[in-house]
């Protein structure tokens, strides 16, 4: 009988191991798919910036509430590029916010880059967001739209928010809100950015 027990505790066991190592391997494998698929709508944004040239006033100047422009890639509309120099890190950011676009690239979760609210949400994917949390005070954070006017910002705080506060995220007057999932998901790291002038 106690043969019988041992064996099925063993069996049970390594059924769990290789369920394990099976959701490790599934979650790298996804981790490096979103990355690369990334970079791909990266290259083709990065090309339709090099395309633009335009020597007169930025649009969002001379029109007010004007929507960010978006370049179609794949079937996601991209507004633009966000780069951290520090963590030598660029990426493309979707112009709204989806399960299913969280897995392509950072989405905008609300606000805009031309009316200083912005708030951009990205998957915890070393690709992706995951190293936000090394941003540091001061540490620069560059936002490209579609139009290649840059917005340069500065880090001036990192909070942990609980994952059902969804209020805290857009409250208080940041400039731009970069947040992502903790590691359990039941929080989000939030990093609060003010606009260099």
């Amino acid at each position: 009988m106690k043969n019988k027990k041992g064996i099925v505790l063993i069996i049970v066991g390594l059924a769990l191991i290789i369920g394990a190592l099976s959701l490790t391997l599934y979650n790298k494998y996804d981790e490096k798919r979103a990355g690369a698929e990334a970079q791909k709508a990266l290259q083709v944004i990065e090309n339709s910036l090099k395309n633009e040239q335009t020597d007169s006033e930025p649009a969002y100047k001379i029109e007010n509430e004007i929507q960010m422009p978006s370049v179609n890639v794949d079937g996601y509309e991209y507004i633009g590029k966000i780069y951290f120099p520090t963590l030598d890190l660029a990426l493309p950011v979707i112009s709204d916010v989806g399960r299913k676009k969280l897995k392509k690239a950072p989405c905008r979760y609300d606000g805009s880059v031309y009316t200083d609210d912005m708030i951009i949400a990205g998957h915890n994917y070393i690709t992706h967001f995951g190293r936000i949390n090394r941003l540091k005070y001061g540490d620069e954070v560059i936002f490209t739209d579609i139009d290649k006017n840059e917005f340069r910002y500065k880090v001036i705080g990192t909070e942990i928010i609980d994952g059902k506060n969804a209020a805290a995220l857009v409250s208080g007057e940041w400039d731009l809100t970069l947040f992502t999932c903790t590691m359990s998901g039941r929080s989000r790291i939030t990093v609060r950015c003010e606009k260099i002038q």
